[in-house]
């Protein structure tokens, strides 16, 4: 009976670590999409899919500038300075993807206009 009571014991505390982590996650989820960077986060984010579907060029201003005007208080905390950090490694992700597709949209630019002459130079 001592080793139901242990293994009734044992599930009540994981059901309430569980319940306990479960409000955590949930206070977290809160805390980050009201945050002041958060609106800049998504737009990175989405910034980011968009280039790497091949839609290069910038969609409203840079997300540097943005990251620079956002108001952080003071003192920040932990979450400030991962929302920060997490919008400038994305605004990075995006120029790295970006400069590859540049380079073969011109490589591509280069090769029609190379067609064109040829076909214009070629006797009729």
């Amino acid at each position: 009976m001592e080793a139901n009571n242990n293994v009734s014991d044992e599930n009540c505390k994981k059901g309430f670590v569980a319940d306990v982590e479960e409000e955590d996650v949930e206070t977290l989820k809160r805390r980050i999409s009201s945050h002041p960077l958060y609106g800049l986060l998504i737009q990175t984010h989405l910034n980011c899919l968009k280039v790497s579907l091949g839609e290069v060029g910038e969609v409203g201003t840079t997300d540097a500038a943005n990251l620079n005007q956002a108001t952080i208080p003071s003192s920040s905390s932990e979450l400030d300075l991962f929302m920060e950090a997490y919008c400038a490694i994305l605004s990075k992700l995006k120029e790295d993807i970006e400069e590859p597709v540049k380079e073969t949209e011109s490589f591509i630019d280069a090769t029609y206009v190379q067609l064109r002459e040829l076909r214009e130079d070629a006797p009729k």
